[in-house]
């Protein structure tokens, strides 16, 4: 059966509170994408708390009045309630001109009240499968002689690698995600190849600069063990470097002592949240995210389109990072090799611009309008797919 001449519609389940951060922006932002490339789009997500970008609906099973309220007051009820209404969307729909698309943490029974309506079902990784990631969080913590606290458990792997059966596409943002799901057996003409991106309007790039003398490093992320944050500590602290290393954003408790040390030796400041970084990545000289396990990180996108060559590794890499192009990519874990690549960019400025400029021209590609209007492509593919060609 071919599909009608009717437009496509995408009906995205997303268990969050849209409050402009996290996984529910990076949704937001590909709904919208999707949605200018002429998708009709439409999200179903715990709650709303920040308006939607143009053309996206989103409906939400509680009350604006919950807005003020922690989202751990309202989540299980909202929920609930949020299972209700995904099924009668989905009821209501046609198999012929409808794709599914599913966030982590969507129950099981919501994809298969969806695969019984004949509708094609795609899961957004927005990180490698945990049957991936959780030994590699082990081996992160193991290094430091701490408890594995990082919640990817044998029981949480076991669940997502059962669900994971469930789908019939895969929205995969990077290299390493792809390996992750062909080693559960998903055919590589599952995986729909894709990347997250950034917001130019989020960003002044004429905004006064935070500079400061001598070379700067800057990390943006949760400042903990999964994002590698150790070991680029010990990578600094073995540098003749004249300047200073920035770390932004929030620390978590097991490594709060360790970043406390380092910025007592005056080389390492702490920054908490910045809602718009973009005067400190202009400021800076080079963006180091030397990340155990990721998706396609945000962050990378940004610092690249704020002029930064990145220090990262596979899987921060976000399909940007280019080693030897755009930046410097490391293995994981490896002090020695992200001691040497800070090095490289702070002593050649040559090629720090060279790969500064290559980062920057490369960044316009991951726009999320180019990202949205590249995943409707591969929504209307798969609908073709279904479709018998």
């Amino acid at each position: 059966m071919r599909p009608t001449t009717g437009e496509v519609r995408c009906l995205v389940y997303a268990p969050y509170s849209f409050s402009g951060r996290g996984p529910a922006e990076s949704c937001a932002q590909i709904a919208g994408g999707m949605a200018a490339a002429g998708i009709r789009t439409e999200v179903h997500a715990g709650r709303v708390r920040s308006a939607p970008p143009d053309g996206v609906t989103v409906r939400a099973p509680v009350p604006a009045v919950t807005s003020r309220l922690p989202w751990r007051h309202v989540e299980a009820p909202a929920l609930r309630l949020l299972d209700g209404q995904f099924r009668r969307a989905v009821g209501a729909a046609d198999p012929r001109t409808t794709v599914a698309h599913f966030w982590p943490g969507s129950p099981a029974s919501a994809v298969e009240a969806a695969r019984d309506r004949g509708i094609v079902t795609v899961r957004e990784m927005i990180n490698s499968a945990c049957a991936t990631s959780g030994p590699i969080l082990d081996a992160a913590y193991a290094r430091l002689g701490l408890p594995p606290t990082h919640g990817v458990t044998r029981d949480v792997i076991e669940g997502e690698t059962a669900e994971l059966r469930l789908y019939d596409y895969y929205f995969a943002s990077n290299p390493e995600v792809e390996r992750s799901l062909l080693a559960l057996d998903v055919r590589p003409e599952q995986i729909l190849r894709t990347s997250f991106g950034w917001v130019p309007e989020r960003f002044d790039l004429d905004a006064p600069v935070d500079r400061s003398p001598g070379f700067r490093a800057v990390f943006v992320g949760r400042i903990g063990v999964r994002k590698g944050v150790p070991e680029l500590l010990e990578a600094w602290a073995s540098l003749d470097v004249e300047g200073e290393l920035v770390l932004v954003g929030a620390v978590d408790d097991e490594i709060r002592g360790l970043v406390e040390a380092h910025t007592r030796s005056g080389r390492v400041r702490l920054s908490g949240y910045v809602p718009n970084p973009a005067a400190l990545y202009s400021g800076s000289d080079v963006f180091v995210f030397p990340t155990w396990e990721e998706g396609g990180p945000q962050v990378t996108y940004e610092a690249a389109a704020c002029g930064l060559p990145v220090v990262t590794t596979p899987m921060g890499a976000a399909r940007l990072v280019e080693d030897g192009r755009t930046g410097v990519v490391v293995e994981p874990g490896s002090v020695a090799q992200i001691a040497a690549a800070i090095r490289l960019l702070a002593e050649d400025a040559r090629t720090r611009a060279t790969y500064a400029a290559t980062a920057r021209a490369a960044a316009g590609g991951f726009t999320y309008g180019r990202v949205g209007a590249q995943r409707a492509a591969l929504i209307r593919g798969a609908l073709h797919a279904r479709a018998g060609g």
